[in-house]
């Protein structure tokens, strides 16, 4: 594209063009060419610049750091880029550097005249407990939604940061289509799925989850065991489990997730239509989405149907608005159906009990044991406090404080005075801390009652959080991961049942937990007076408190085995729905789903294993808060080496370890190198590796089906640079079936044949799933990109089954190929 003499309305033009069809890897690189050649149209306002097209791009392509870099350099050049200014305070939300944002944008608001941005200038602020002119700034967003609603404009306010806006307006908003970016989906775009009737015949069910949130994030912590145990589940059908993340992050959940599942896909860097394209490709039948309306959103993907059934699950606990969304995965508890369905665009698939799942009977078994710690031992804090001091507690992160629940807390102390209010540091933390305790002062009390402590390492945050006598939950929105944690410590929770799901959440943990009628409160009053009781009747908290400590070991809130068989069934029920759908060619809506009335779908007890991953010996980092990496895993070692120029050559399935080659293998074993699927090098950037190896491997594929052989062919095409060398091998088939049929052979070697032909059959990998002869294999090859492909006697690199003859007859067809590409220099 030459956009270097064009106009500004011309350059506009084209960038527009771009950014409506999705096309954000081609709109990044010509937004990059207009700045660094045209830089006379970065002046002009009268259209959004080409730095919001270029870090809007970055950002829709998943790099937020890059974004952000952009967005500083547009405001630099020309500070009366109002957008900019606006984008560049939502990426210093999304980093949590909350000081800079909520300055930025009130730069943008109240200087620049965004005001139909205000409702960024309030989430920035509430996310630092910054009170200040907060009734005032939900009136003007209050009067922006409505507007748009009126006007029948696409309103970009998330409804689940504005809980307080009028019932009607929470609708309205819920049943906006997407507000994520990817371009305008016609019919025409999105997959019908006429050609997909093969699916509806296979024994087996994929199911594929989209996130963001596989490498750092409280997701993982919750999903990390059912996805394990979901793994070769089989009721009707046998499950087999996909992850497509969406960025590069790593951490050990990230790496232990991916040894646990079917394949870990990655579509960082894809447009919506190329990621959709790709999970289309998998043939997956029930595909879910744990992001919902937050940073890095897999929606737009969803919008192109690449899948029969579409979920959305756990990370956004409201409605989508997404229309291509058939379900919200949810329970009876946390959306009553009879009240609740109208504001869901999807209908509902309802799980027995509780719908967060959790993973921490499968990891956190260690912290359970061991006598309760004190809050001066949680807290590391100087001076410690009296051991005998009531300590009220609250996990939940600020933006879901707001001033009512403040104040109610802020009656309790008052009631109960020998007691202290305890909080866990946050990015953005010093500044909460400081405009909380002043509006402790306000109410009356002593802002030295708050307690605030840094994150514990993951891995014993459930221990110190023993410490806490009594938890008091947030009402505008709930604590989910937090309030999970707090049970699983033992300790009871508190909290005020609203009229969302968002506020429903705790609701439905408790009711897990036969505690619902319990716990929960219904006003303002009863949570204050409820709180005072138990804080002043110690026989009846300690009573509650061991009744607590006994249920997470029997009722089904922590029981993940139970879970995983429930959410099977349910997911099942969705794909059974859909099969005779399409059987029927029945383009009828969705209905809501319950589970079936059977005995284990009660709030019964029975024995739950417990487990710790201290014990498993498997490079768990004990001092991780659990949102850092760790070092030396496969991302960060490829990039280590990339940034090092190494050249890179991978030996696929090898045995023999060599300087300067890669092991790459599916099983976790001393010898190898990265641990992962041949047909799923996700660590590996396109055009990073020099050299591929496999030696027998790739008759291991099938070739029908789900066309292994031409997946595996075309991954390690993607990795291998233009030009890069692929040697395979397999066995030759044309010379073991003359070898067969040989007259002059024994029974016993005939036997040997076969073996070769089908495999040795040790164990279900150890199985040939076709054959190949020097026709097949170059047309296999050429179809999947290569070129140069000749057949070699030999490779003479390493000692393998390559090299094998037998009664003097060469068994192996060995093939050398280059990876053709279009950027490929001549």
């Amino acid at each position: 594209m030459r956009l270097r003499g064009l106009s500004v309305l011309d350059v506009h033009l084209e960038l527009k063009k771009l950014f409506d069809s999705g096309r954000m890897v081609q709109l990044q690189q010509a937004a990059q060419e207009v700045i660094t050649h045209n830089p006379d149209v970065l002046q002009d306002n009268r259209y959004p610049s080409p730095f919001q097209y270029l870090g809007v791009a970055q950002y829709a392509l998943g790099d937020l750091a890059k974004a952000t870099e952009t967005f500083e350099e547009a405001v630099r050049t020309n500070e009366n880029d109002v957008m900019s200014w606006v984008h560049l305070g939502n990426c210093y939300l999304y980093l949590m550097e909350l000081t800079k944002a909520a300055t930025v944008l009130e730069i943008a608001v109240l200087q620049k005249g965004a005001v139909r941005d205000v409702h960024r200038l309030f989430k920035a602020r509430n996310w630092m407990a910054d009170w200040q002119d907060r009734d005032e700034l939900m009136a003007q967003v209050e009067l922006v939604v409505a507007d748009d609603l009126l006007h029948k404009r696409l309103c970009v306010v998330n409804p689940l940061d504005f809980a307080e806006l009028p019932s009607a307006q929470i609708l309205g908003l819920s049943r906006q289509p997407l507000i994520a970016g990817g371009g305008a989906v016609t019919t025409a775009n999105k997959y019908n799925h006429t050609n997909d009737d093969w699916m509806l015949h296979t024994s087996e069910l994929r199911v594929g989850f989209v996130s963001s949130d596989l490498g750092i994030h409280p997701v993982s912590t919750l999903i990390r065991g059912m996805l394990a145990m979901l793994k070769g589940e089989k009721t009707t059908h046998r499950i087999k489990v996909y992850c497509f993340s969406l960025t590069t992050a790593t951490s050990w959940w990230k790496r232990n997730i991916t040894q646990n599942v079917d394949y870990m896909i990655s579509l960082t860097g894809k447009d919506p239509s190329e990621a959709a394209s790709i999970i289309h490709s998998h043939g997956i039948h029930v595909l879910l989405d744990l992001n919902g309306h937050t940073v890095h959103s897999g929606l737009p993907i969803f919008r192109y149907s690449p899948a029969l059934v579409q979920i959305s699950f756990l990370g956004y606990p409201m409605t989508t608005g997404v229309s291509e969304i058939d379900y919200v995965i949810t329970d009876a508890v946390a959306t009553p159906v009879e009240t609740s369905s109208e504001f869901f665009n999807e209908k509902m698939l309802v799980l027995p009990t509780h719908y967060i799942v959790n993973d921490h009977l499968q990891m956190l078994g260690h912290t359970l044991d061991g006598t309760r710690p004190p809050l001066s031992s949680a807290t590391r804090l100087d001076p410690p406090y009296h051991d005998d001091v009531f300590v009220f507690a609250t996990f939940s992160n600020w933006q879901k404080m707001d001033p009512p629940i403040f104040s109610a807390w802020m009656a309790i102390l008052a009631r109960v005075p020998s007691s202290v209010l305890w909080f866990l540091r946050y990015s953005g933390h010093d500044d909460a801390e400081s405009h909380l305790r002043q509006e402790a002062y306000a109410h009356g009390i002593d802002g030295a009652r708050l307690v605030f402590s840094d994150l514990e390492p993951w891995i014993n945050h459930t221990y110190s959080k023993r410490a806490a006598d009594l938890i008091l939950d947030t009402s505008l929105k709930n604590g989910h991961t937090t309030m999970i944690d707090a049970l699983c410590a033992g300790v009871p929770v508190l909290t005020l049942e609203g009229s969302r799901m968002s506020n429903r959440a705790s609701a439905s943990a408790l009711h897990s937990l036969d505690l619902r009628s319990v716990l929960t409160v219904n006003s303002y009053k009863e949570y204050v007076d409820l709180a005072v009781q138990l804080a002043t009747d110690l026989p009846l908290l300690t009573q509650l408190r061991e009744t607590v400590e006994a249920r997470r070991l029997q009722y089904p809130l922590f029981d993940t085995s139970r879970y995983t068989k429930r959410f099977s069934s349910a997911i099942q029920s969705a794909w059974q729905m859909r099969k005779s759908q399409q059987r029927n060619h029945d383009d009828a809506p969705a209905f809501h789903i319950f589970p079936p009335l059977r005995s284990d779908n009660r709030v019964s007890p029975r024995e739950i294993r417990v487990f710790s991953a201290l014990s498993a010996n498997d490079g768990f980092d004990n001092n991780s808060v659990g949102d850092l990496p760790t070092r030396g895993w496969d991302e960060s070692r490829v990039q280590a080496m990339l940034s090092t120029q190494t050249p890179i050559q991978l030996h696929i399935g090898g045995r023999i370890q060599r300087p300067g080659w890669w092991i790459v293998d599916a099983a976790d074993r001393d010898h190898v190198d990265f641990v992962m699927h041949m047909d799923n090098l996700h660590a590996f950037p396109d055009d990073s590796v020099e050299v591929v190896y496999a030696s027998h491997i790739l008759e291991h594929c099938h070739y029908g089906v789900d066309n292994d052989v031409d997946r595996t062919l075309r991954e390690w095409h993607r990795v291998l640079k233009p030009g890069g060398t692929l040697f395979v091998a397999v066995p030759d088939l044309a010379a073991l079936s003359s070898l067969f049929v040989n007259e002059t052979i024994s029974e016993q070697d005939r036997f040997f044949v076969m073996r070769m032909m089908f495999g040795g059959q040790l164990d279900v990998y150890d199985v040939h799933k076709t054959g190949f002869n020097a026709a097949f294999l170059s047309t296999f090859l050429t179809n999947a990109g290569y070129c140069e492909v000749e057949r070699v006697r030999g490779f003479n690199l390493f000692e393998d089954s390559s090299e094998v003859e037998f009664r003097g007859v060469p068994i192996s067809l060995n093939m050398k190929a280059q990876a053709c590409k279009s950027n490929q220099r001549s």
